[in-house]
C-alpha cells in the first residue's frame, strides 16, 4: 500500500442468511416488491430502496430499506451500559405518486431514506423512536417538509421487529416527514407530546397536501379545550366534555381582572367580557364559542405575554412556577391523596373538580403567588 493513502473501507453489508432473513420480513408484513433502487455512491453501507406498489390491503406505495440493519448501531447509558440497535426505514405514499422519472421532483422520499440510513452508519449515531432530525429546509420546495420523526412501522406489531438470531434483531421504523412547525414542536417539548398531539386519525403517509397537526403560530398557544376534551372521550368519563376548559378558563379570568387582556381584544369582545365579569356568560363558553378553545398569548398585554410564558408551561423545569403543576396540586388539595389517585378519576382527577366560584379562588391563589414570584425575578 503506498505511504500516505488511507485504506478504503468496505461497505457493511448482511450475511447471506441475515439478508434472507430480511427480505422475508419484508415480504411477509409490507408486501411483494416490484422494483428497488440502489445508492450506487461509496458509503459505509450499502442501501436498497425496495418499492411495493399500493394494493387493495394497503392503499399507498411502501418504500423499505434493505441494508442499513447491516451496521450495528452503538450507544451507552449514563450508568455506563452498552447498548447496540439495527434499524431499517419504512415510508408510505399516496398511490398515485410518480417514481418513474417523469417528475424528478417526486424523488426526495428516495433520496431522503438514504440520506437517514447513510447518517446512522455514522460513528457514535444512534437512531431509534421518537428520534427527530432537522435538515434545516424543505427536502424539496414541493414537499412542505424539513425534518422526520422515527416511529414504529405502521403495519403493525408482528412488522416492528425482525429476529436475525437469538440475540440480534432488526427494528423496522417509519418515517413520518415534519412540517416546520411539527418539529418545533417536537424538539421544544419532546416526541411523545407530538404523537400525543398526532392523534388517532393523523395518516403516517408522507403526503404533501396533509394538514399539520401543528399550527405555524403554535408558540403563541398556550393550551387548547380539545387537548383535554380528548381525554374525557378516550378514557370514557363520567363528565362532560366541557371540563376541558376549566383550567384554562381560570387563567383567562384572572389575566382579564387584572387587566391583562390587549385593548384589541377588549374592544373586540367588549359585550362579552361585561357579560363574563357580571357573572351572565360562563367563561368557558366564551372560551370555546369566541377564541375556538384557544388560549393564546395574543390575547394579552406585553406584561401578560410575559407572565403567561413564564408560568403557563407543560415542562417547567426545576423549582419556576408552573401553572399546568398548580391545576393539579389545587386537585390534590381538593380530593385529598387517597381519593386523588384512586382508579375512579383514571389520572385525570383535575377535570373532576367542581367549576365554579371556589374553584376560581383556589387557582387565584395559585396565580397570585406565580405572578409574585415573577415579579420578583425581573428585578
Amino acid at each position: 500500500m503506498a505511504r500516505g493513502k488511507k485504506k478504503k473501507t468496505e461497505p457493511e453489508v448482511y450475511t447471506d442468511e441475515q439478508l434472507r432473513i430480511v427480505e422475508k420480513h419484508i415480504g411477509d408484513n409490507f408486501g411483494t416488491v416490484s422494483n428497488y433502487f440502489q445508492n450506487k455512491e461509496e458509503g459505509r453501507i450499502t442501501l436498497n430502496i425496495n418499492v411495493i406498489p399500493a394494493s387493495r390491503k394497503n392503499p399507498y406505495i411502501t418504500l423499505v430499506t434493505t441494508g442499513m440493519g447491516a451496521h450495528v448501531m452503538k450507544a451507552e447509558g449514563k450508568s455506563g451500559e452498552k447498548y447496540c440497535s439495527r434499524g431499517e426505514l419504512v415510508l408510505c405514499l399516496p398511490p398515485g405518486w410518480k417514481l418513474d422519472g417523469s417528475e424528478p421532483y417526486a424523488f426526495w422520499p428516495v433520496h431522503l431514506l438514504d440520506l437517514i440510513a447513510e447518517f446512522s452508519a455514522g460513528d457514535d449515531t444512534w437512531l431509534s423512536w421518537g428520534h427527530t432530525i432537522d435538515y434545516g429546509k424543505n427536502f424539496q420546495e414541493q414537499s412542505g417538509f424539513r425534518g422526520v420523526i422515527l416511529l414504529m412501522s405502521m403495519f403493525g406489531k408482528e412488522s416492528w421487529e425482525c429476529k436475525l438470531s437469538e440475540d440480534e434483531e432488526v427494528t423496522f421504523y417509519q418515517v413520518i416527514p415534519l412540517t416546520e412547525s411539527e418539529l418545533m414542536f417536537a424538539e421544544k417539548n419532546g416526541s411523545a407530546a407530538l404523537t400525543d398531539r398526532m392523534g388517532r386519525d393523523f395518516s403516517k403517509v408522507a403526503d404533501p397536501e396533509r394538514r399539520s397537526c401543528v399550527p405555524d403560530n403554535f408558540g403563541d398557544i398556550l393550551d387548547t379545550v380539545g387537548d383535554h376534551a380528548c381525554k374525557i372521550e378516550e378514557k370514557e368519563l363520567d363528565i362532560s366534555d366541557i371540563n376541558g376548559a376549566d383550567h384554562i378558563a381560570a387563567f383567562l379570568r384572572w389575566m382579564i381582572e387584572h387587566d391583562m387582556i390587549n385593548d384589541e381584544f377588549l374592544d373586540y369582545f367588549a359585550d362579552e367580557f361585561r357579560l363574563i365579569r357580571s357573572g351572565e356568560l360562563d367563561i368557558r363558553k366564551f372560551l370555546i364559542n369566541s377564541l375556538d378553545g384557544e388560549l393564546n398569548k395574543e390575547l394579552f398585554t406585553e406584561e401578560g405575554k410575559a407572565f403567561s410564558g413564564y408560568y403557563y408551561d407543560f415542562y417547567g423545569d426545576g423549582d419556576a412556577p408552573c401553572y399546568p403543576s398548580d391545576v393539579d396540586s389545587m386537585a390534590l388539595d381538593y380530593f385529598g391523596e387517597e381519593r386523588y389517585n384512586s382508579d375512579e378519576f383514571s389520572d385525570e382527577a383535575y377535570l373532576f373538580v367542581p367549576f365554579d366560584e371556589a374553584y376560581f379562588e383556589h387557582m387565584s391563589g395559585y396565580i397570585d403567588k406565580a405572578y409574585n414570584k415573577f415579579l420578583q425575578d425581573l428585578k
